[in-house]
């Protein structure tokens, strides 16, 4: 195998990855899931977090609160952060958590369950996608 060829096959290896680590986040999102007990929270607060400290951008996460079940409160922060921020303080939001372990919620909206997911997965199939493209071109320009 020529340096050429294995250099025209990184992007689809990188892609691969990327779609198998978006295949194995997505199935531990369903086991949460399946296992989670759903249950309504509250917004308490709104929480800017920046993207880094040379820049003035970031986002705002939800800090939420809500009643297990058997009557414990638990406070959690979303791992999501958006600007404008997705929630209002006082917002009631559904919840599901491990019932297991409590402090292990996440608010039950696609964005905040599938988007790392969905964009790994899509990136993924772009970088293999160009890949497979740049390969396919070299072999029938052979």
């Amino acid at each position: 195998m020529t340096e050429d060829f294995l250099m025209n096959l990184l992007p689809v290896g990188v892609g691969l990855l990327m779609f198998i680590m978006a295949v194995i986040m997505y199935v531990r999102i369903r086991l949460f899931i399946n296992t989670a007990q759903a249950v309504k929270g509250t917004v308490v607060e709104m929480v800017f977090r920046r993207r880094s400290t040379r820049t003035r951008g970031g986002g705002y996460l939800a800090v939420y609160q809500f009643r297990t079940l058997d009557g414990k409160k638990i406070k959690a922060k979303d791992s999501l952060s958006r600007n404008p921020p997705q929630f209002q303080v006082g917002q009631e939001i559904d919840v599901l958590y491990d019932p297991e372990n409590p402090h292990h919620a996440r608010i039950n909206k696609w964005l905040n369950l599938y988007f790392l997911p969905a964009l790994l997965g899509g990136m993924g199939l772009l970088f293999g996608g160009i890949g497979v493209l740049i390969l396919f071109g070299k072999v029938f320009e052979s």
